[in-house]
């Protein structure tokens, strides 16, 4: 999206004493948290900042930043409810400024145990189901206007489907710990085994990892991250010697000094532009039995990095409890049912 097509269709002076061109040079270049002060500015520069133009243009430039939105499900929440993270503008602290906001969820809210992945501003959700029967619904949400559409297909460049094959395993029916795209290839990760499909030849590949059982799983930096259930730590893999390490975390970002990562019962992790997000609950706080006490869920950013020695670290760039709720409220069953990030 160039300049010029954006400004030819943005008639009115968004800054005096500026061409537009110019001033959307630096409009485009100006932090999403800053977009609300923006719109109230002046009429022209709310339509400018709302408009696909505008997000491509920012796209174009690489000013795009990523958020999160998540699922969550909780006994008072009937149907589930949509939440995102973003900062509040004007607040220099680390944490302080981290705000968890309600967004629409889907309009089928009956739908449950969907699949889902980001394109972009979009977040696309997958099949599930009704109740007990299988549905083939596809929705799609807009991030940059807060909207669901229906999709009948979802393939949105060709606008078709097109039926793939199925990778060969002795056994079927495994959990699925995460996917994502490494080396031009899509990646499905079961226990034990990364499943690889190469979108040019449309062939699988089956891999041996060794990984834990039931752990969470997600690619940030070429490094692939997973969550180990049954020692409370998290690991990194070394492609060169075929094993995993651990993954070091150093307390630089603890809003509570006598917080650890590894405390948690991670519910999910994700890859938010190069850094590993992990957000969970308190595992002291899943035992409490009082009716009025509060569990919170938490939410830490973190750098992976290998070292010199081959070892792979993580610095804590912060953690907050970013919700609470009763404890006896929460539906430890299923209570994240996703938290993916969002490229704006």
């Amino acid at each position: 999206m160039s300049t010029t097509t954006t400004t030819e269709k943005t008639s009115e002076i968004l800054i005096p004493s500026l061409p537009n061109d110019v001033a959307l040079q630096c409009l485009a270049r100006v932090p999403r948290q800053y977009h609300p002060v923006l719109s109230a500015v002046s009429k022209p520069i709310r339509s400018l900042v709302s408009s696909p133009d505008f997000f491509a243009l920012r796209s174009a430039l690489n000013c795009t930043e990523h958020l999160l939105y998540f699922r969550i499900r909780s006994l008072n929440f009937q149907p589930a409810r949509w939440f995102t993270l973003y900062r509040r503008p004007n607040d220099n602290s680390v944490t302080g400024n981290i705000i968890m906001a309600p967004v629409p969820g889907t309009p089928n809210d009956r739908l449950d145990w969907s699949e889902y992945v980001a394109e972009g501003p979009k977040i696309y959700v997958l099949g599930g189901k009704l109740g007990r029967n299988n549905s083939a619904e596809v929705w799609i949400f807009d991030s940059r206007f807060h909207k669901w559409e229906r999709a009948d297909v979802f393939d949105t460049v060709t606008g078709s489907w097109e039926v793939l094959s199925s990778p060969e395993l002795k056994v079927y029916n495994k959990s699925v710990a995460g996917c994502g795209i490494r080396g031009g290839k899509v990646c499905v990760w079961v226990n034990g085994e990364e499943l690889r499909f190469d979108p040019v030849t449309k062939t699988w590949e089956v891999f041996r990892l060794g990984m834990p059982w039931f752990s969470h799983i997600c690619d940030v930096n070429g490094v692939l991250c997973c969550y180990d259930d049954h020692i409370n730590t998290f690991k990194g893999f070394d492609e060169e010697g075929g094993v995993w390490k651990q993954l070091k975390l150093e307390n630089g970002g603890f809003s509570n000094p006598n917080f650890n990562p590894n405390q948690l019962l991670v519910y999910w992790m994700a890859n938010a532009g190069g850094r590993l997000v992990i957000m969970g609950v308190l595992r002291d706080e899943l035992g409490s039995s009082e009716l009025e006490g509060r569990m919170g869920v938490w939410c830490v950013e973190i750098e992976v990095k290998k070292d010199t020695a081959g070892d792979f670290r993580g610095e804590v760039l912060w953690s907050l409890m970013v919700f609470s709720m009763r404890a006896w409220l929460f539906d430890r069953a299923s209570s994240f049912n996703t938290c993916i990030p969002v490229s704006l």
